[in-house]
């Protein structure tokens, strides 16, 4: 019986909706229990949504990942990359 109504199309497509919008609160733990399962149950469903969350968390890994240990934040960490980058290095021989 659940899996009938979630399979109705008003349901599916109001879920397809809180997935979209709900998917950084989803990733960052930041769901109540039933909205993080509707969202679950949802992207076990649904191939569009299964794909869009599995871009959200690579991209929201790569921004993780240009943060430094020395950095606050991303935007730290990018800017303190792009001065790196800036500094000239030793001349070539």
């Amino acid at each position: 019986m659940m899996r009938a109504a979630l399979q109705h199309p008003i349901r599916f497509h109001r879920d397809h909706r809180l997935t979209r919008s709900e998917a950084n609160a989803f990733l960052d733990g930041d769901l109540d229990q039933d909205r993080r399962r509707r969202v679950q149950e949802h992207t076990r469903m649904c191939p569009a949504c299964a794909r869009f969350m599995a871009s959200l968390r690579r991209t929201v890994s790569a921004l993780h990942d240009l943060r430094d240990s020395q950095s606050a934040t991303v935007t730290d960490g990018i800017l303190m990359r792009l001065r790196n980058e800036a500094q000239p290095g030793p001349p070539d021989d």
